[in-house]
């Protein structure tokens, strides 16, 4: 029965099951949680719960008195587990483990990959909060490092563990974001990601980038406008300036669909196309660039992402214009192309 809720919840797009002793089954899909056994967990059913997941289970690990983790491995799924049992809570979680391929980005851009790849510059990786970011970012370096070993500095608040998968990563902390962009601690690091959801001294990533390294910063927001928009907001002429002069480029990442395709949005800035920005800048009005226009070659819309995932069946016509930033304009291209 247990084996049939977790399979149940799974064919329901949900990636987290709660099980609390005397209460419904829950199960998470995106960020609502929903009834999967409409019964509350009686004392049999959590037996064999506790059967399923611990017994002959090498990877079980006991944390605390009371307090169990490891993994659950069926035919089809992998799960990490946690489970508390106190005399007043009788809880297990259980998360579902994707496999790699589920959780790259998707994004066969070759510019986009190409200008990832250089060795010095700023980069930004923006989205939502809960929009991947993180694991774009894993991604990135670990195709970077295949190509070429070099050094990685990680500011997060968050220590992610997989990032100790790859080779000649260094976590710098959070408590050292304020430290001045030539201190020793930033000696030999070759990349620097700044993995915070938002940047207040952007000066000094700029200068690290001036001085040759590469700088990758992820911030939360919603398109490459916005985040124009905000840079010439927030920083005087000649800084926003000098910040365009050694932008790369931005990735804003979405989740599409009940099962959460990555579709994003890419503008990638060429040498000769730095110029762009000066008029705009000098005018104050970014807002008005036309990026299909001024960036033919190197940007691909939200829209044109979503189309691909239309086109290859990951994702449906309802979900599609759930999340496009344009909705009447899909709807022209898509008719355009007799879909």
């Amino acid at each position: 029965m247990i084996e049939n809720l977790l399979e149940m919840s799974v064919f329901k797009n949900g990636h987290e099951i709660s099980f609390i002793l005397g209460h419904r089954v829950l199960s998470k899909s995106g960020r609502d949680w929903n009834e999967v056994k409409g019964e509350p967990l009686s004392v049999n059913e959590w037996e064999d719960l506790k059967d399923l997941c611990l017994l002959g289970n090498e990877k079980v690990q006991l944390e605390t008195k009371g307090y169990v983790v490891g993994v659950y491995e069926s035919k089809k799924y992998k799960w990490k587990f946690s489970f508390i049992e106190r005399k007043d809570c009788f809880r297990a979680h259980l998360s579902l483990v994707k496999t790699q391929e589920e959780t790259l980005s998707q994004i066969e851009n070759p510019l986009f990959w190409d200008t990832v790849k250089k060795e010095k510059g700023l980069f930004i990786v923006a989205g939502e909060r809960r929009q991947g970011k993180t694991a774009l970012l894993h991604e990135i370096i670990t195709n970077d490092q295949k190509h070429k070993l070099s050094l990685v500095g990680i500011h997060s608040a968050v220590q992610n563990q997989s990032w100790g998968e790859i080779d000649l990563v260094v976590q710098l902390g959070i408590d050292t974001l304020e430290l001045d962009f030539n201190h020793i601690l930033y000696e030999g690091v070759e990349r620097i990601i700044v993995d915070t959801n938002s940047i207040k001294n952007w000066k000094k990533w700029i200068e690290i980038a001036e001085q040759g390294q590469c700088v990758i910063l992820t911030i939360s927001s919603n398109s490459v406008k916005t985040i124009l928009n905000k840079l010439t907001s927030e920083l005087d002429a000649s800084t926003a300036l000098r910040l365009f002069n050694v932008l790369n480029g931005i990735v804003v990442q979405k989740l599409v669909g009940p099962t959460y395709h990555p579709c994003s949005e890419i503008l990638i800035i060429k040498e000769n196309q730095k110029n762009v920005f000066s008029e705009y800048l000098q005018n104050k009005n970014i807002s008005a660039i036309n990026l299909g226009q001024e960036f033919k070659e190197s940007y691909q819309s939200l829209n044109q992402a979503i189309i691909q995932k239309l086109i290859r069946r990951k994702i449906d016509v309802q979900a599609a214009f759930d999340s496009s930033d344009d909705p009447e304009s899909l709807d022209a291209n898509l008719k355009k192309m007799g879909l």
